[in-house]
C-alpha cells in the first residue's frame, strides 16, 4: 500500500512562502520568506535567481529588498522588470539561495504555496502578461509540482481575449446546460498541433469513420490547415479546433486519442485559464508518432506527467519493455497492435517509369537544444551546417544527376521557422515543407532513407528498405536527448558520421538496387510483432475493452479532494509543520501495518 512521503518533508534546510504577488506595467512585485526548518541551524539569504530550465548555467540574478531578517527568518520583496530581463525561450524558475550555520549553500525552488496567488496567476492572465515589441509573451506560471516560473514565448495564434471569452463561456455552458444532456461515449483525435491528418491518429480515425460509422469519434483540426482537405469526406465527424463545439466536446469527451501529447488538442502552451485542469484529467490513448528507440521521451510520456496514458502503443515486446522499463507503465496499460498508419503501408518505389526519377528521402529529426532559438543561432549551428553542406556537396550533385535520382529534404516541423536557410542548387534536390506531402506517401516512394534519430526509420525497415543514419553529432545527441538502443549493437541499416561517408553509403546502396541488408532482414522478427494490414483493428478492440473498463469504474470521491487547490497549497504551506509530519507519521505506521 502506497504510503505518503515523509523524506518529502525534510528535504532543505529550509522553506520559502509567498505572501503577494501582483504586476503592473510590466513590473512583477514579489513578497516572500524564507523560513529555517531546523531550530537549531540559523540561515542568511544570499540571493533571488531565475535559473533557465534544462541549462542550470544560464542565471539571473534579481534584486531583493530585505524587509526583516533574523538567524531563523528573512522577510524579503523583489521588484522585477521584466522587460529588462535577458530572456530566452521558453521556461525560468525561481530560486533562493541560502546558506546554513553549518557552512552549506542550498538552492531551494520557489514553489507557490498561497491559494489566492494560484488562482490570480490561472484567471487573470492579462494581468500578469507582458507583450514585448517582437510580440513574445512574458508571465509567471505555477507548474504541475507547484514551482513558480516564467514562461518567455512567442505570442500563441489562440491567446487573444475573444479566445478567453469563448473559453469560459463553454465552460460555464457546459456546467450548466450540457453537462446534464445524455449523450453516448465520445472519442476526440487529434494530432501535431492539431494542425496535420497525416499520422497515426488520421489513419485510426479513418478506420472507425469507415467501420464503426455510429462511433463518435470527432477528428479535430484547425480551420484553414493544409491537411484539412484530406478530412473532406469525413467532414460531419470532423471539428474546428478552438472552436465552441471544440470546447465543449472536449469537456464532456470520454477519451482523448492521439499520436502526439495529449495537450496538442488544445491551445498546448497556455498554461493558464479553465481548460488546462479540464485538458488534464482527461483519459488518454497513446497511439504513439514512431516507435520508441532512437530518441528518449520518458520526460513528457512518462506515466507520471499530463500525459500519462490509460493505454500505450507498442509494435512489439522490444518495444513494450522499453515502456515498461522506462516510462513506469505496467504491462497491462501497453498494447502491442502495431501502428495504425502502417495499415495502408505499401511499396511504391518500384512502380515508377523509366522517365521518372527513383526517391531519396532525408528526414533528420529535431534537437532539443536548438528549439525556437533564433535564426542566426540555428545558422551556427552544426546541424544547420552539416545538412546545408550536404546540399550543397558538389559529390551528392554528380551523384544525383548520374543516376537519376530526386532527393527530397522533409524539414521537421519545429524548424520550420528556417526552412528558408537550407538551399537547394540542384534540380535533383527538392527542400519541402511541413505539409508540402503527406510523409506516408514520401515514405512509400522513396528507395532509401536517410535520417540520424528520427522514429521514420521504422517505416522504412516495415517496408524492408535501406536506411542510412548521419550520426555526426553522436555525442552532443547523447548528452541532450539519449536513446534507448546501444546505437553500436541493436541498430538496423548503415551508419555514417561524415559528409563524405554518407555519401559513399549512399553510392553503395545505389550499386546494390537499395536491397535490404540480409542482417537487417534477420532482425526484424524482433522489432515487429505484426506485418499486417490489421493494427487499427487491434487498437480500436483494445479501446474498446477500456471504454467499457471506465464505464464500470465507480466514481472516485476522493478524486475532487486530490485536485482541489486549496488542499494542495495548503500543504505546500503547512507541511513542515511539527504537528502535520507528526500526524503524517502516524498515519503512515497505521497504513503499513493494515
Amino acid at each position: 500500500m502506497n504510503t505518503i512521503d515523509s523524506n518529502e518533508l525534510i528535504t532543505k534546510s529550509a522553506k520559502v512562502s509567498i505572501h503577494k504577488l501582483n504586476m503592473s506595467k510590466g513590473i512583477l512585485y514579489l513578497d516572500f520568506s524564507v523560513r529555517s526548518l531546523n531550530k537549531d541551524q540559523d540561515l542568511t539569504f544570499i540571493s533571488l535567481s531565475l535559473i533557465k530550465r534544462d541549462n542550470e548555467e544560464t542565471i539571473i540574478t534579481l534584486p531583493v529588498t530585505i524587509k526583516s531578517s533574523d538567524q531563523q527568518k528573512s522577510r524579503l520583496c523583489s521588484r522585477i522588470q521584466l522587460s529588462e530581463l535577458s530572456l530566452d525561450s521558453f521556461y525560468w524558475d525561481f530560486y533562493v539561495s541560502i546558506q546554513t550555520s553549518a557552512a552549506n549553500v542550498e538552492d531551494i525552488r520557489v514553489i507557490c504555496d498561497h491559494y489566492l496567488v494560484l488562482k490570480k496567476l490561472r484567471h487573470l492572465m492579462k494581468k500578469f502578461t507582458l507583450i514585448t515589441d517582437q510580440n513574445y509573451m512574458v508571465y509567471p506560471y505555477v507548474t504541475v509540482n507547484g514551482g513558480l516560473s516564467i514562461t518567455y514565448r512567442k505570442k500563441g495564434e489562440f491567446e487573444e481575449p475573444k479566445h478567453k471569452i469563448m473559453e469560459y463561456t463553454a465552460y460555464f455552458f457546459y456546467g450548466i446546460i450540457y453537462k446534464f444532456i445524455p449523450k453516448s461515449s465520445v472519442w476526440l483525435i487529434h494530432e501535431k498541433f492539431s494542425e496535420t491528418a497525416q499520422d497515426n491518429s488520421f489513419y485510426f480515425f479513418r478506420y472507425c469513420y469507415e467501420k464503426y460509422p455510429k462511433k463518435k469519434v470527432y477528428y479535430v483540426i484547425k480551420k484553414g490547415a493544409k491537411d484539412e482537405k484530406q478530412l473532406a469526406a469525413y467532414k460531419d465527424k470532423v471539428i474546428y479546433f478552438m472552436s465552441f463545439k471544440h470546447l465543449l466536446l472536449l469537456m464532456s469527451s470520454k477519451l482523448i486519442i492521439s499520436s502526439e501529447a495529449k495537450g496538442h488538442g488544445y491551445a498546448w502552451r497556455v498554461s493558464r485559464g479553465v481548460f488546462k485542469k479540464v485538458i488534464t484529467a482527461k483519459k488518454f490513448v497513446f497511439l504513439q508518432h514512431g516507435v520508441l528507440g532512437l530518441k528518449k521521451v520518458d520526460s513528457t510520456f512518462n506515466y507520471d506527467t499530463q500525459n500519462s496514458a490509460e493505454l500505450f502503443v507498442a509494435s512489439s515486446d522490444y518495444e513494450k519493455e522499453i515502456i515498461r522499463s522506462n516510462f513506469g507503465y505496467n504491462t497491462d496499460q501497453i498494447m502491442v497492435t502495431g501502428l495504425a498508419r502502417w495499415d495502408v503501408l505499401e511499396d511504391k518505389s518500384q512502380l515508377k517509369g523509366e522517365s521518372e526519377k527513383k526517391e531519396i528521402l532525408l528526414m533528420p529529426t529535431w534537437r532539443n537544444w536548438l528549439e525556437e532559438v533564433e535564426e542566426d543561432q540555428f545558422i551556427r549551428s552544426d546541424y544547420y551546417q552539416e545538412y546545408n553542406q550536404l546540399l550543397q556537396s558538389a559529390s551528392l550533385h554528380e551523384f544525383l544527376k548520374e543516376e537519376n535520382l530526386l532527393l527530397n529534404f522533409y524539414v521537421h516541423p519545429k524548424f520550420m521557422p528556417y526552412v528558408s536557410t537550407f538551399v537547394q542548387s540542384s534540380g535533383h534536390i527538392r527542400v519541402m515543407e511541413f505539409g508540402d506531402e503527406s510523409v506516408n506517401e514520401l515514405i512509400m516512394r522513396a528507395s532509401v532513407l536517410i535520417t540520424d534519430y528520427s522514429s521514420v526509420a521504422w517505416e522504412m525497415y516495415y517496408q524492408s528498405k535501406p536506411v542510412i543514419f548521419y550520426h555526426f553529432d553522436l555525442e552532443k545527441y547523447n548528452q541532450y536527448q539519449g536513446s534507448y538502443m546501444d546505437f553500436k549493437k541493436e541498430l538496423f541499416g548503415d551508419v555514417a558520421y561524415t559528409n563524405a561517408e554518407l555519401i559513399s553509403k549512399l553510392k553503395h546502396s545505389s550499386n546494390l538496387g537499395f536491397k535490404e541488408n540480409e542482417s537487417d532482414f534477420k532482425k526484424k522478427k524482433n522489432y515487429f510483432k505484426y506485418v499486417d494490414h490489421q493494427n487499427s483493428q487491434r487498437i480500436y478492440n483494445e479501446i474498446i475493452l477500456l471504454d467499457k473498463k471506465l464505464s464500470k469504474r465507480k466514481l472516485n470521491v476522493l478524486a475532487p479532494i486530490r485536485n482541489s487547490d486549496f488542499l494542495k497549497t495548503s500543504w505546500r504551506r503547512y507541511k513542515h509543520n511539527t504537528i502535520v509530519k507528526w500526524l503524517i507519521n502516524k498515519l503512515n505506521r497505521v497504513r503499513a501495518k493494515g
